[in-house]
């Protein structure tokens, strides 16, 4: 069905539209969006027991989605990614489920990495040797360069955790996977009687660590990893592989691309030397850490 053929069916007599980015409002009641689902995981959901989402009054092969507008109150944005934290871990818990996977797949990904890692590898020492080359450098290429150690130490220590990865999964064969949000971000929260999760467009079912990474990438300036962690295990704890391919993960670094005006290739080369310095120093420290216990052990 249309817009009009589903307001019609659900009654909905349209005084008032809003627009906020890519939604409507209407009357301050419901919520109206093309419709990108794929699969009816709502239900799926609900079938795990996971209910934490708005009301949907819409189904698949409609034109657009129809949920409940439910308008939040003012809360702290602190609070909120503690909140998204917890919430996560009970949409994982409510759906894991352990995978047997042959060596050829645990390869596949782990050798998939390592071509990810070495191609930014390449790209910023092919960079770096261009920039050096400069007589007068810009902005961005000074701050850059002054940073590029940290890239690749970043670098260094995400390869690290990924072989440690490698050596425990390549003996147990087995993964565990869940249903993830895949987009999760403090706007995506709302609380009022309850907390819901909005904006599923990239759910899918993947490795529980994926949301982890895309929640401390999108806020790592307002919340650190240790505490998303510190609130997500007191439901959902994570095995000591699943934990090195997540630092893995976050200690990657993005591929800044120089086809952009002087202020923003600046700006984004600032957030990203913020972010692995955060980031870096965390995990140097929980790696020293983790090797003394193992040390002490033997």
């Amino acid at each position: 069905m249309n817009k009009e053929e589903l307001l019609n069916k659900l009654n909905i007599k349209v005084s008032s539209i809003k627009k906020i980015g890519k939604v409507e409002i209407i009357n301050d009641s419901h919520v109206i969006k093309k419709m990108n689902r794929k699969s009816d995981f709502y239900d799926y959901l609900k079938t795990r027991k996971f209910i934490n989402f708005p009301p949907v009054y819409t189904n698949i092969g409609d034109e657009v989605e129809i949920t409940k507008y439910i308008k939040e109150k003012d809360i702290p944005d602190e609070q909120k990614l503690e909140d998204l934290s917890y919430l996560t871990s009970i949409l994982h818990l409510d759906t894991t489920f352990d995978k047997n996977m042959d060596i050829d797949k645990i390869k596949e990904i782990y050798e998939s990495t390592i071509d990810r890692l070495n191609e930014l590898s390449n790209y910023y020492h092919n960079l770096q040797n261009i920039i050096e080359e400069e007589i007068y450098m810009s902005p961005a290429n000074y701050l850059l360069i002054r940073n590029i150690s940290l890239i690749y130490k970043s670098l260094n220590l995400s390869r690290s955790y990924l072989d440690k990865w490698y050596k425990i999964v390549e003996k147990n064969n087995s993964l565990r996977y869940a249903y993830i949000h895949g987009n999760l971000r403090k706007e995506h929260l709302i609380e009022k009687d309850n907390l819901y999760l909005i904006s599923w467009d990239k759910s899918l079912i993947d490795f529980p660590i994926k949301d982890l990474e895309i929640l401390y990438r999108n806020s790592f300036m307002d919340v650190n990893i240790s505490d998303i962690l510190a609130i997500y295990e007191n439901k959902y704890s994570l095995k000591k592989e699943e934990k090195y391919l997540l630092f893995n993960k976050i200690l990657i670094p993005e591929r800044i691309e120089f086809n952009c005006e002087e202020y923003l290739k600046t700006k984004n080369i600032g957030n990203m030397i913020l972010y692995l310095e955060k980031t870096y120093k965390y995990l140097e420290d929980y790696s020293k850490k983790t090797d003394n216990n193992t040390n002490k052990q033997q």
